[in-house]
């Protein structure tokens, strides 16, 4: 007897051993037994247990689709049937997801860490990136359709070829021969950190000439600004988050392509050449938001009081004096503005910390927990000072 689950309006068929012209007629009574009288229910086949599958087991599936009227969704392909779906079709016709792949990272060489995940060497040409045990696989999923369309758009990126589990958390994997996280190389070479920071930062202003279509990708000003409420009441009043609002209401509408959260260890250096990954939140809009990162991490945290403590909880700032951090966010910011201008950097920069401290704002709800009350409060007052002279962003 066929194994079901109903949960969340979500009716799950197990499929299991062979399905060929032998059986496939029981499975056929099964299968339609199961969904009877349940019409409203969405339709997903686990095929987990499912060794093999032949065309009048696929025509089972054919007939349970048109008959539903419903995108049915397979989960939990081996790679066997994924190759027999994938020569007949049946993955153009069907929401098909292969098996997803546990792997240990037991032994293998930490080379990067940020607020989200931590990459590790596997192998001489592989590397991978695990996700906190928050991230669901459809953020992950997402990330590699956004990986892909700006791969297209000529954006250097890695494209990960396999979605893993490690433990309880998931996992991308990149192929990705003789490639170094770039937060990692700028520690071990510091002689050469002005000209790591210099090419970085005239990599991202190339990255910014990529112009993308609307709807292509997410409109970035537009989804902060659909945030801005959600931070009422949780790190200010209502009249300080109007203020607030201001910033990207004057925000100009671009179409450039944005990483995201573009910083020194979401690039990988491979054989000289930049190849970003973690493209999760990519989208388009204006250039500042993508130089809050670097911001965040060298500016902001440098002019505050307790620098010496957060350097020793991140591991972008591990190891390097205040000063070094400041030095790394100027040369940043000056390659990045290809100029020596002092007024016009002190301008740009100004600009830059407030959108920085604005979308630090952010992560009451994005990842709540895991910044204090009196940082934010302290990101928040940063922000309103400078909505006490907006101007338009002079880059």
């Amino acid at each position: 007897m066929m194994r079901t689950q109903l949960e969340n309006n979500t009716l799950t068929l197990f499929l299991e051993g062979h399905i060929d012209s032998g059986n496939a007629s029981l499975v056929e009574q099964e299968i339609f037994a199961a969904v009877e009288g349940m019409p409203d229910a969405e339709l997903t086949v686990d095929a987990e247990g499912l060794e093999y599958i032949s065309s009048a087991g696929l025509r089972v599936l054919m007939k349970l689709k048109k008959q539903s009227g419903k995108q049915i969704k397979v989960i939990n392909v081996s790679p066997q049937v994924w190759e027999i779906f994938e020569i007949t079709g049946f993955v153009v016709l069907f929401d098909v997801h292969k098996r997803i792949r546990k792997i240990s990272i037991e032994g293998c060489e930490l080379i990067g860490k940020g607020a989200t995940a931590s990459v590790y060497r596997m192998a001489p040409d592989t590397i991978v990136k695990v996700y906190r045990e928050d991230r669901d696989i459809k953020m992950i999923e997402d990330e590699r359709v956004r990986a892909k369309a700006a791969f297209l758009k000529g954006v250097p990126s890695a494209i990960s070829f396999d979605i893993v589990k490690v433990g309880n958390c998931y996992g991308t994997v990149y192929e990705l021969l003789d490639a170094e996280v770039l937060g990692q190389i700028i520690k071990k070479d510091r002689a050469n950190l002005r000209h790591y920071i210099t090419s970085f930062a005239r990599e991202i202003r190339s990255l910014h000439q990529i112009e993308v279509e609307p709807g292509e990708f997410t409109d970035i000003r537009r989804l902060f600004l659909g945030w801005m409420d959600r931070l009422t009441g949780l790190v200010g009043t209502q009249e300080e988050i109007d203020t607030l609002k201001q910033m990207f209401e004057i925000m100009p509408e671009r179409h450039t392509f944005l990483h995201g959260d573009c910083h020194t260890e979401n690039v990988m250096l491979q054989n000289g050449e930049f190849q970003f990954i973690d493209l999760a939140t990519s989208g388009m809009g204006h250039p500042v938001i993508d130089l809050t990162s670097m911001a965040l991490i060298y500016k902001l945290s440098a002019m505050s009081d307790h620098y010496e403590e957060i350097s020793k909880t991140s591991s972008q700032l591990q190891g390097f004096s205040r000063d070094e951090a400041l030095f790394i966010w100027d040369t940043f910011l000056k390659a990045y503005l290809d100029t020596e201008d002092p007024e016009y950097i002190k301008k740009a920069e100004r600009q830059v910390v407030a959108y920085s401290a604005l979308r630090f704002l952010f992560t009451a709800f994005t990842v709540p927990g895991l910044i204090s009350k009196k940082e934010l409060m302290e990101m928040k007052a940063i922000a309103l000072d400078y909505c006490r002279n907006i101007e338009p962003l002079c880059f």
